[in-house]
């Protein structure tokens, strides 16, 4: 499927979204948000992976016939499929990977819930069951200059295939457009990845210990974006914020250069736009007006439906430059840069 979701022979979809549906109505749309148990089954993640004893081996045609290839560390991470009863392979891996069940993933971020009163949002299974995911909302607010409302979200994210670690990462989403204001605050952490392999529970278990950091998180990011709803932008300043943003390359073609034009005056329409009402002239202003455009106006495949993965995608992407959330981390940084 285009969204990337797993969708079942069935029809159904293993996601489940509290209170609104995503991605084209797809998964299960509950009335409120659920327990960790009940989250891992609504969003049908409630199966186990298991790592082959043996390493990989493939036969091979030879002179002589067929011969057997062993490839000495690497084994094979596979699965019961949860509707067909199938086995099925979802990724190569080493002898030292050690695997986060989606329970342990859930289990985890059930911390938040027991200490601080976080409620799950949002769960699902992502390319036939090699990545998984789940969000998070915590129970704090933040109000930046007062009246524009910000709210704190948690974005795990764990792959059977041995492509990724399990993260998990803090996000902000300003409330009157839905746009996930990842900023890049120097002075506190916002991601922890917990590799699968070393000694995972241990791994897990300093983890957890540092979640309530995301409070300390969500502090500096209140008094930072408070200081920019404080200081006026031009929107001659906002033009040349978005110019040092999106560059042409060296040497660029004719349509490369147009193609620069075009972004720069895409992103330029949300300055002005409806959302940035209350925060008009601002240098919060500028910089929601460039996370809109990177969330939901930058074309993407498949729509609406692409888009909104790729915002998961991006949130997920820790530590790596990948665009559009580079530009919205080099954003943060110049605006608050600019202050200091």
């Amino acid at each position: 499927m285009a969204h990337e979701l797993e969708v079942h022979e069935d029809g159904t979809a293993a996601f489940f979204s509290a209170r609104v549906p995503a991605w084209h109505s797809l998964g299960t749309v509950t009335p409120e948000a659920l327990t960790a148990e009940d989250a891992i089954r609504v969003a049908q993640l409630d199966w186990q992976v298991e790592k082959t004893t043996d390493p990989i081996a493939a036969p091979v045609m030879t002179e002589q016939g067929i011969d057997l290839v062993t490839m000495p560390n690497k084994f094979l991470t596979y699965r019961k499929h949860p509707k067909t009863g199938e086995h099925e392979a979802l990724g190569v891996v080493g002898k030292n990977y050690e695997v986060v069940q989606n329970a342990e993933a859930f289990a985890f971020l059930n911390y938040m819930t027991d200490e601080f009163g976080a409620v799950f949002e949002t769960a699902g299974s992502l390319h036939g069951g090699r990545k998984v995911f789940m969000s998070m909302k915590m129970p704090k607010t933040m109000l930046i200059g007062g009246h524009d409302a910000v709210e704190l979200y948690l974005l795990a994210w764990n792959s059977h295939d041995g492509l990724s670690a399990f993260n998990v990462v803090a996000t902000p989403q300003r409330v009157v457009c839905q746009n996930t204001l990842t900023a890049a605050i120097r002075s506190q952490r916002s991601s922890w990845s917990i590799r699968h392999t070393g000694d995972v529970q241990r791994q897990v278990t300093q983890a957890r210990e540092t979640l309530g950091l995301t409070f300390a998180y969500a502090d500096e990011f209140q008094k930072e974006a408070n200081a920019l709803i404080d200081q006026q932008f031009t929107a001659d300043e906002f033009d040349r914020l978005v110019a040092s943003l999106v560059k042409a390359p060296k040497d660029a073609t004719e349509r490369q250069q147009e193609a620069v034009k075009k972004t720069r005056a895409d992103i330029a329409t949300f300055w002005t736009a409806p959302t940035q009402a209350n925060i008009a002239g601002t240098k919060w202003a500028a910089y929601n007006a460039v996370t809109e455009w990177a969330d939901w106006a930058k074309p993407a495949k498949q729509g609406d439906a692409g888009r909104a993965l790729r915002v998961v995608a991006d949130i997920a992407a820790t530590g790596r430059e990948v665009h559009p959330l580079a530009i919205k981390r080099n954003a943060w940084k110049s605006l608050v840069g600019a202050g200091k």
